[in-house]
């Protein structure tokens, strides 16, 4: 399993980032610049757990502000707390604010990216691979590790 990164540019196009480039730019090693797009004031984060066959498994979206190219504390804590919002699926004031300000044809422009079928976009879920190592405590790689465990065709 691999993880793949796009993120919204200012003309709202995706464009496919550097898996290290995001993951300093989570880490606070890097500033927005390492992406190589410009995302503008907002970072709108695509993550995509992909099989060994390209195919996507599940897509996460996470929306993060910026200040001087870094993310900023207090929006990181929104996205901590749209994942760990209880109630139903994405009904929360903070699930609600991550789907927000999204290209409107974002699946069209993911299916191009991933090239792949439009209807195989069909797991979507907040947060992703990064925020979940933080919550958990564990490297980005016990969390793919974790995804590798789950049968996704038991789940259609």
């Amino acid at each position: 399993m691999q993880r793949v990164y796009y993120v919204a540019d200012r003309q709202d196009q995706f464009r496919r980032v550097p898996t290290e480039s995001v993951e300093a730019l989570w880490e606070g090693r890097e500033g927005v610049k390492a992406l190589g797009c410009d995302p503008g004031e907002t970072l709108r984060l695509i993550s995509v757990l992909i099989d060994e066959d390209l195919n996507p498994l599940v897509i996460f979206f996470m929306r993060l502000e910026l200040d001087s190219g870094e993310i900023t504390a207090e929006s990181r804590l929104e996205a901590y707390d749209a994942v760990t919002s209880r109630g139903p699926k994405f009904t929360s004031p903070a699930a609600q604010k991550q789907f927000l300000g999204w290209p409107g044809d974002w699946p069209r422009q993911l299916a191009v990216a991933l090239d792949t079928p439009l209807a195989s976009l069909n797991r979507i879920a907040l947060g992703g691979p990064l925020l979940m190592s933080d919550l958990w405590g564990v490297p980005v790689e016990k969390v793919v590790e974790y995804f590798e465990g789950v049968n996704f065709e038991e789940l259609n």
